[in-house]
């Protein structure tokens, strides 16, 4: 996610219909064109954000094809920052924290780009707080076997501890997503 910014939370641009649209936008050194923006969402790969901009070299409003980010698991949100510049303002994947993945969930569930974006972000969120307390409570454990110039193996087990914000991803994942205007 994009911090220590002042962002604003662009939502509803999920289709190039629906697209967030600026109307001055440079095409090469001398040119100037249209960009429009919106965040794809394709069930088992999730969401991206999608550009497009019209060709000013062709009569009418033309326009060039879609150029779409890498998918992002659990959601997505489109941002402006201060310069009003659309940004990627972060999203969850499988590498985030339990922690990172409920603060996504609370502050901008309700700008993901549809139901099942953010229905599969809550079940996603249960799912790490879920893995998060069963190493809490010493279940999840981690073997390894390791030999040394061919000699005998060596078996070592370790029990695994949990974030050390897991705490904060609990309290998040308990409070109801805020509204994003």
């Amino acid at each position: 996610m994009i911090m220590n910014q002042k962002l604003t939370v662009l939502v509803g641009h999920n289709s190039p219909e629906t697209a967030y649209v600026v109307d001055d936008y440079p095409y090469g050194f001398r040119l100037r064109c249209k960009i429009r923006y919106w965040v794809e969402y394709k069930p088992g790969k999730g969401c991206r954000m999608v550009s497009q901009t019209t060709n000013p070299k062709r009569a009418g409003e033309v326009w060039n094809k879609p150029k779409a980010s890498t998918y992002c698991r659990f959601g997505l949100v489109m941002m402006l920052d201060e310069n009003g510049h659309v940004v990627n303002g972060g999203g969850c994947t499988e590498y985030d924290s339990a922690a990172e993945c409920a603060q996504l969930q609370h502050d901008y569930a309700n700008a993901l780009p549809c139901d099942e974006a953010r229905q599969i972000l809550a079940a996603w969120v249960k799912r790490k707080l879920a893995f998060e307390e069963a190493k809490a409570q010493g279940k999840i454990t981690l073997t390894t076997t390791t030999t040394e110039n061919f000699g005998p193996a060596v078996v070592t087990t370790e029990i695994l501890k949990p974030a050390s914000d897991f705490e904060e991803a609990k309290r998040l994942a308990a409070l109801e997503p805020k509204e994003v205007a």
